[in-house]
């Protein structure tokens, strides 16, 4: 009998490692649970409550992802938190701060489900991961039995404390990065260096900020009390309302691309949402090539726009179809609606791929022709729709791949060509994933 694998391998270690990590420190600080009960009657409930509203309260960030900056740095406060002005210090091992974290992203879970909203598992184990890497870190290890924390409550050298302290908040949030990197990576079939490179690309300054508000409550606490953790979370708070105006401007953006994008439907010359399709296969086409998130944006309003230059034609081509155009006629299309997308000064590298869209890979191979990857990407994209009419039906799909694999090396670029099999493949499976939900 065949063992069953896992589909998404690294999504099912990551939850089974966080799974035992909490085992073990229900093993190991279990019978502590009722003297942290008891204790921190204030400060416990405090602490989960903030975390789970970090999590409900998250941030969309301009590549799509959500991800909850103030649950994971009330997260890394809860490990390095000590002396508390007018409560008892949180004196816990790394097992009991692993315990409580877990506790509030369990039961912010739970209302993000009652409200109807999606719940990545995996991504919740990373940040369990990452938590219990920086607690190990900062309660359980150190130099001749002292750790870092023993050092905090007793007061010697703050500053070099102090640095310590964001170097171990800023190692656990890397684990953490790593891991849902790995997941997104795993997700989308993207190349693990381009997952990587956009999550730590995308969140370094929220990484950075998050890194030192944890210290910053465990130093402020002795004076402030309980206080410490709204005075040091306002400033990332802040910084939700100018994330989101900057992706609301985006959407809009976007919003007026597609518009743009439609008149060449609404004029008769492209079939219906077949800019949109297009669209869509550029972008997961992009991910399997390892795009980053700001190419994978350019290659989106570029492959939206691929059609506009047909708005002067006089006589529409059938069906839209211009993969069965004459080669003069597609870079005549081509660079007409390169030429009106120069128009907008913000959209000259849209206008380059879509002026480069029709050049054969033949001359790329054999002149050593610049052709902008995203622009082969489009090429591609665009000939598998008008081939295929937009279906999804299996022998319109194999048709349209067989007329496709005649070209490959001479239109097509080889590796452009693997990667739309390799989405195809996945899309007849139901393997697709449009959406994903980011923790840090």
């Amino acid at each position: 009998m065949r063992a069953v694998r896992p589909e998404r391998p690294v999504a099912a270690l990551a939850g089974v490692v966080a799974a035992v990590l909490v085992v073990l420190a229900l093993y190991s600080s279990g019978s502590d649970l009722g003297t942290l009960l008891g204790s921190h009657v204030v400060t416990l409930p405090v602490l989960v409550v903030a975390i789970v509203l970090g999590e409900v309260v998250r941030i969309r960030m301009p590549s799509g992802r959500d991800t909850a900056p103030l649950a994971t740095a009330t997260a890394l406060a809860v490990v390095f938190l000590g002396p508390i002005e007018g409560q008892p210090p949180f004196d816990v091992d790394a097992g009991l701060v692993v315990l409580v974290v877990t506790l509030a992203l369990l039961l912010a879970a739970l209302v993000r489900r009652v409200r109807g909203r999606a719940v990545g598992v995996p991504l919740l184990a990373a940040r369990v991961l990452g938590v219990g890497t920086a607690a190990w870190m900062a309660r359980s290890w150190g130099p001749e039995g002292s750790t870092l924390w023993d050092l905090e409550y007793e007061h010697r050298s703050l500053g070099v404390v102090a640095l310590a302290m964001a170097l171990v908040a800023g190692l656990g949030l890397v684990v953490e990065l790593l891991l849902v990197a790995a997941i997104r990576a795993e997700r989308q079939r993207t190349p693990l260096s381009a997952a990587v490179r956009d999550e730590l690309g995308e969140a370094a300054p929220l990484t950075f900020a998050v890194a030192v508000i944890g210290p910053m409550v465990a130093l402020m606490a002795p004076v402030l009390g309980l206080l410490a953790l709204p005075v040091a979370l306002v400033p990332l708070a802040m910084a939700y309302s100018a994330v989101g105006q900057f992706v609301r401007n985006r959407a809009t953006n976007r919003l007026l691309v597609a518009t743009l994008s439609r008149l060449t439907e609404e004029g008769g010359y492209t079939a219906q949402r077949h800019a949109e399709r297009v669209s869509e296969l550029s972008l997961r086409m992009g991910r399997v090539l390892g795009l980053g998130e700001a190419e994978l944006r350019t290659l989106e309003y570029a492959a939206l726009l691929h059609d506009l230059g047909q708005i002067t034609l006089r006589d529409p081509i059938p069906g839209g179809a211009t993969v069965l155009a004459a080669p003069s006629d597609q870079r005549d299309i081509a660079s007409e609606g390169a030429q009106i997308i120069r128009q907008a000064e913000t959209l000259g590298l849209v206008a380059d791929y879509v002026d480069a869209q029709t050049t054969p890979y033949r001359l790329v191979r054999e002149h050593a022709r610049e052709v902008p990857l995203p622009a082969r990407i489009i090429k591609c994209a665009n000939a598998f729709d008008d081939l295929s009419g937009g279906s999804d039906e299996p022998a319109d799909v194999e048709r349209a791949m067989e007329r496709i694999l005649l070209g490959l090396g001479y239109e097509y670029d080889p590796d452009v060509v693997d990667a739309l099999t390799r989405v195809v493949d996945d899309a007849a499976v139901g393997r697709v994933v449009e959406g994903e939900v980011a923790a840090r």
